[in-house]
Protein backbone atom coordinates (compact mmCIF):
# COMPACT_ATOMS: atom_id res chain seq x y z
CA UNK A 1 0.00 0.00 0.00
CA UNK A 2 1.05 3.43 -0.91
CA UNK A 3 1.14 6.38 1.28
CA UNK A 4 0.59 8.71 -1.96
CA UNK A 5 -2.40 9.39 -3.63
CA UNK A 6 -3.80 8.33 -6.75
CA UNK A 7 -1.92 11.30 -9.20
CA UNK A 8 1.28 10.47 -7.70
CA UNK A 9 3.62 8.84 -10.70
CA UNK A 10 6.60 6.56 -11.27
CA UNK A 11 9.36 6.62 -14.05
CA UNK A 12 8.17 3.52 -16.46
CA UNK A 13 11.10 2.57 -18.16
CA UNK A 14 13.10 -0.76 -19.05
CA UNK A 15 14.90 -2.78 -15.93
CA UNK A 16 18.17 -1.71 -17.62
CA UNK A 17 17.12 1.72 -18.13
CA UNK A 18 15.75 1.53 -14.48
CA UNK A 19 19.32 0.29 -13.27
CA UNK A 20 21.03 3.22 -15.16
CA UNK A 21 19.32 5.66 -13.70
CA UNK A 22 20.08 3.83 -10.06
CA UNK A 23 23.53 3.94 -10.90
CA UNK A 24 23.13 7.51 -11.65
CA UNK A 25 21.24 8.74 -8.67
CA UNK A 26 24.12 7.32 -6.91
CA UNK A 27 27.12 9.14 -8.87
CA UNK A 28 28.88 11.19 -6.00
CA UNK A 29 28.07 14.65 -6.00
CA UNK A 30 24.92 14.20 -7.97
CA UNK A 31 22.18 13.98 -5.49
CA UNK A 32 21.79 16.53 -2.67
CA UNK A 33 18.83 15.40 -0.85
CA UNK A 34 16.11 12.77 -0.70
CA UNK A 35 13.09 14.94 0.72
CA UNK A 36 9.39 13.49 2.02
CA UNK A 37 6.80 16.29 2.82
CA UNK A 38 4.06 14.95 4.97
CA UNK A 39 0.90 16.21 6.54
CA UNK A 40 0.85 15.93 10.22
CA UNK A 41 -2.58 13.88 9.75
CA UNK A 42 -0.66 11.10 7.72
CA UNK A 43 3.27 11.35 10.04
CA UNK A 44 1.86 7.48 11.86
CA UNK A 45 1.78 6.06 7.82
CA UNK A 46 4.42 7.61 7.39
CA UNK A 47 6.75 5.90 10.48
CA UNK A 48 4.97 2.74 9.90
CA UNK A 49 6.39 2.38 6.35
CA UNK A 50 9.57 4.36 6.68
CA UNK A 51 10.56 3.78 10.31
CA UNK A 52 13.42 6.30 11.53
CA UNK A 53 13.74 8.15 7.95
CA UNK A 54 13.31 11.87 8.47
CA UNK A 55 10.73 14.21 7.00
CA UNK A 56 9.31 17.42 7.04
CA UNK A 57 5.88 17.87 8.70
CA UNK A 58 3.48 20.02 7.03
CA UNK A 59 1.22 21.95 9.42
CA UNK A 60 -2.25 22.48 8.53
CA UNK A 61 -3.70 25.60 8.17
CA UNK A 62 -3.11 28.25 5.42
CA UNK A 63 0.29 29.81 3.49
CA UNK A 64 0.92 33.46 4.33
CA UNK A 65 -1.39 33.97 0.91
CA UNK A 66 -4.03 32.37 2.41
CA UNK A 67 -3.85 28.95 0.35
CA UNK A 68 -4.51 25.77 2.21
CA UNK A 69 -1.21 23.84 2.90
CA UNK A 70 0.01 21.09 1.10
CA UNK A 71 -3.20 17.95 1.69
CA UNK A 72 -0.89 15.23 0.31
CA UNK A 73 2.66 13.55 0.84
CA UNK A 74 5.07 14.96 -1.81
CA UNK A 75 8.51 12.91 -2.38
CA UNK A 76 11.16 14.35 -3.88
CA UNK A 77 15.16 14.27 -5.24
CA UNK A 78 16.57 17.13 -5.38
CA UNK A 79 20.21 17.42 -7.82
CA UNK A 80 23.45 19.28 -7.10
CA UNK A 81 23.78 18.61 -10.70
CA UNK A 82 22.89 17.12 -13.91
CA UNK A 83 25.71 16.46 -16.02
CA UNK A 84 25.40 13.34 -18.29
CA UNK A 85 22.56 12.98 -17.39
CA UNK A 86 20.52 9.80 -19.05
CA UNK A 87 18.43 10.78 -22.15
CA UNK A 88 16.16 8.70 -20.48
CA UNK A 89 15.62 10.16 -17.05
CA UNK A 90 15.58 13.80 -18.90
CA UNK A 91 11.76 14.16 -19.44
CA UNK A 92 11.36 13.40 -15.90
CA UNK A 93 13.26 16.28 -14.42
CA UNK A 94 12.00 19.75 -13.16
CA UNK A 95 13.28 23.03 -12.20
CA UNK A 96 15.49 23.01 -8.79
CA UNK A 97 15.37 25.01 -6.12
CA UNK A 98 17.96 27.14 -4.10
CA UNK A 99 21.40 25.20 -4.54
CA UNK A 100 19.81 22.73 -6.34
CA UNK A 101 19.71 22.44 -10.15
CA UNK A 102 16.82 19.99 -10.74
CA UNK A 103 14.33 17.95 -9.10
CA UNK A 104 12.09 14.56 -9.70
CA UNK A 105 8.77 14.91 -8.08
CA UNK A 106 7.65 11.43 -9.31
CA UNK A 107 6.81 10.32 -6.38
CA UNK A 108 6.00 6.57 -6.71
CA UNK A 109 9.34 5.85 -8.36
CA UNK A 110 11.19 7.85 -5.01
CA UNK A 111 8.82 5.59 -3.07
CA UNK A 112 9.76 2.20 -4.77
CA UNK A 113 13.81 3.23 -4.56
CA UNK A 114 13.58 3.97 -1.00
CA UNK A 115 11.16 1.04 -0.19
CA UNK A 116 13.15 -1.37 -2.79
CA UNK A 117 16.39 -0.69 -3.64
CA UNK A 118 18.09 1.06 -0.47
CA UNK A 119 18.44 4.69 -0.83
CA UNK A 120 16.86 6.67 2.27
CA UNK A 121 15.30 9.97 2.74
CA UNK A 122 17.77 12.45 3.59
CA UNK A 123 21.67 13.97 2.23
CA UNK A 124 23.15 10.91 2.46
CA UNK A 125 22.91 6.99 0.51
CA UNK A 126 24.65 3.55 0.92
CA UNK A 127 26.00 3.24 -2.71
CA UNK A 128 27.20 -0.58 -1.90
CA UNK A 129 23.87 -1.31 -0.22
CA UNK A 130 22.13 -0.19 -2.91
CA UNK A 131 24.17 -1.88 -5.87
CA UNK A 132 23.65 -4.79 -4.35
CA UNK A 133 20.12 -5.00 -4.01
CA UNK A 134 20.43 -4.18 -7.44
CA UNK A 135 22.98 -7.24 -7.86
CA UNK A 136 20.39 -9.31 -5.95
CA UNK A 137 17.09 -8.15 -8.14
CA UNK A 138 18.40 -7.41 -11.24
CA UNK A 139 21.87 -9.97 -11.60
CA UNK A 140 21.98 -9.14 -15.05
CA UNK A 141 21.72 -5.16 -14.77
CA UNK A 142 24.87 -4.41 -12.84
CA UNK A 143 26.54 -3.33 -15.94
CA UNK A 144 23.98 -0.77 -16.59
CA UNK A 145 24.20 0.47 -13.03
CA UNK A 146 27.49 0.90 -13.14
CA UNK A 147 27.44 2.63 -16.77
CA UNK A 148 24.85 4.96 -14.68
CA UNK A 149 27.26 5.43 -11.88
CA UNK A 150 30.31 6.11 -14.36
CA UNK A 151 28.52 9.08 -16.64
Amino acid sequence: MSILGHRATDINVSTADFCLILGYLCSPGRVGLIEAQIPEEKAFIFERDFPGEPYYPITQGETTGGNMMKQGCQLRIYFLNTRNCPLVLQPHLRTGVGKFTKRINRGLFIEKIVKHYGFSFGEHQNVTAIRNTVSRLHPANVIDFDRGYNL
